[in-house]
Order: C-alpha cells, then sequence, then structure tokens
C-alpha cells in the first residue's frame, strides 16, 4: 500500500530531474553556440573588402559557426540562428518587437565600436526532446535561447 501511494512520488521526481537536466543541458549548448558565433565573427578577417562587406561576411561567419557548434541539436528539430552588427546600445534583432532595417550605421560609417548579436533558439513548445506528461507541460519553456554579444571596434571594419 505504501508503495503505491510513494511511487507516484518519486516518478515525478525522477522524470522532473531527468526533464530538466535534458532542458539545461540542452539550454548550455545553445548558449556556446551563440558563443562561438561571436567569436568567429570576431576572428573573421578580409584584408581588402570594404567594411559593409565584411560586416555581412562576418554575420555570415558568424551564423554558420553557430549551426555548426550546435549540430547536436539541430538533429532534434529546426535552430533559428540570427547574427547581426549594430552600434553598442541598440538591441540588433528587435526592438520593441519591431525588426530594425539591414542599414544601420557600423562599421565604415561608424568610427566608435559597434556590437555583434548572435541569436540561437529552439521552439521547444513545438518541438520538446523530451515526452510531456499530464501537468508537466505547464512549467515547461516555449523557447531556449542561447544569446551572445561582443563589443567589435568600428575601425577595425574599415581597413
Amino acid at each position: 500500500m505504501e508503495y503505491a501511494i510513494i511511487f507516484p512520488v518519486f516518478f515525478v521526481l525522477l522524470y522532473g530531474t531527468i526533464a530538466y537536466g535534458l532542458i539545461f543541458t540542452m539550454r548550455l549548448g545553445l548558449q556556446h553556440a551563440a558563443e562561438e558565433g561571436a567569436r568567429a565573427a570576431l576572428r573573421y578577417q578580409l584584408p581588402v573588402d570594404p567594411a559593409d562587406v565584411q560586416v555581412t561576411l562576418r554575420e555570415a561567419a558568424a551564423e554558420t559557426a553557430a549551426r555548426d557548434a550546435a549540430s547536436w541539436v539541430s538533429g532534434l528539430g529546426t535552430l533559428q540562428v540570427a547574427a547581426d552588427f549594430c552600434p553598442v546600445g541598440i538591441d540588433c534583432l528587435t526592438s520593441g518587437g519591431i525588426k530594425l532595417p539591414d542599414t544601420l550605421p557600423c562599421g565604415e560609417s561608424l568610427a566608435d565600436t559597434c556590437q555583434i548579436v548572435v541569436t540561437v533558439a529552439y521552439p521547444y513548445d513545438t518541438q520538446p526532446i523530451f515526452p510531456a506528461i499530464p501537468g508537466f507541460g505547464l512549467v515547461m519553456p516555449e523557447r531556449l535561447l542561447g544569446r551572445a554579444r561582443l563589443l567589435v571596434d568600428g575601425r577595425a571594419l574599415a581597413l
């Protein structure tokens, strides 16, 4: 009789520990991928291209590096990767839920510092990695997100 009462409690505790352990591991993997993407944009060197071309190529290098670092996650579902350069103090990807234009001054027209923001997201609510049991869907995340920002001297982009 005691086993019938205690088993559901222990099962829920075990399930919660395993589920949140996997979610936490996945979240840390996405954060690592975003950081690797930002580092790749920082390391990317083109000796003669104009700054606007360098910005575009560095963003592409950041997205590629982030996708490569999170390749184990992309086997589980759709991965959303975005990288963008913008002036410091502005959220590059969105500002109040509105997509900013791609022509924000950074690089050749900005002698101050810029930032690269790399975001790696996984839509957990539509593609869960662990089956849900009744009651646990209320506390599972909708989206797992990794985001990294690095400062870049705008003068380094204009060679």
